[in-house]
C-alpha cells in the first residue's frame, strides 16, 4: 500500500534513500519498503542522523522523529535537530511558536491559563474552564498548519501517534473558536 509522507526539518537538507529532495513536503512511498531519511542541518551547530522509516513510523532515532497519521494514506513526519551539547548556549533555545495556536498550547502546558485566555475572544474565554483547557491539550505535542492535505486547517500533533485536524478560528489575532 503506498502512503504520502509529509516531512517537516527545519532549516535542514533530507537524503531520501541516498537522494537529495529539496523538498520531502508529500512523497509517495510503499508503506512495507523501508524508508531511509538522513537529515543534514544548515546550522553547524546541529548533528545530521539517519532515520529508517517503515510502516509510517521511526525503526531508528524514534526520539528524533515525530510520526503521526493523518488518514486517507497520509503521514505527518517531523524530524527534530539533533545537537551535540548537553547544555544549550541562550541563542540555541527553541523560539517561541509564532503562531497564536501553538502560543495557547505553550500557555496551557506552563499552566499560565490567564495568559492562555489573553489569545482567545472574550467569549471563547468566559465559555470554557481551565480544567477543559487542559483536558483538551492534555496528549497534544504541537500544533501545526496543516498545509499538507486538502482539509485545511490545523493538526494537533497527539502523544499516540495521531495528527487530529481541526478548525481553529482565529480572527483580530484572538482565536474565536476550535472545531473538531
Amino acid at each position: 500500500m503506498e502512503s504520502v509522507l509529509h516531512f517537516v526539518a527545519d532549516n535542514c537538507v533530507l537524503l531520501l534513500n541516498g537522494s537529495f529532495v529539496q523538498t520531502a513536503a508529500a512523497v509517495r512511498y510503499a508503506s512495507d519498503d523501508p524508508l531511509y531519511v538522513t537529515v543534514l542541518p544548515l546550522e553547524a551547530a546541529y548533528l545530521p542522523y539517519t532515520v529508517e522509516i517503515l510502516n509510517g513510523k521511526a525503526v531508528t532515532n524514534v526520539s528524533l522523529a515525530v510520526c503521526c497519521d493523518m488518514g486517507g494514506g497520509h503521514r505527518y513526519i517531523e524530524l527534530k535537530p539533533r545537537s551535540a551539547y548537553v547544555y544549550s548556549p541562550a541563542s540555541m533555545r527553541a523560539s517561541e511558536p509564532s503562531s497564536t495556536p501553538g502560543q495557547l498550547l505553550g500557555y496551557v502546558r506552563a499552566g499560565n491559563f490567564t495568559a492562555a485566555r489573553s489569545l482567545m475572544s472574550d467569549e471563547l474565554a468566559e465559555s470554557v474552564s481551565d480544567e477543559a483547557l487542559g483536558e483538551f491539550f492534555e496528549d497534544v505535542l504541537s500544533v501545526r498548519e496543516n498545509i499538507y492535505t486538502p482539509e485545511k486547517g490545523w493538526l494537533l500533533i497527539k502523544k499516540d501517534g495521531t495528527a487530529q485536524r481541526c478548525d481553529i478560528i482565529v480572527h483580530g489575532g484572538l482565536i474565536e473558536n476550535i472545531v473538531i
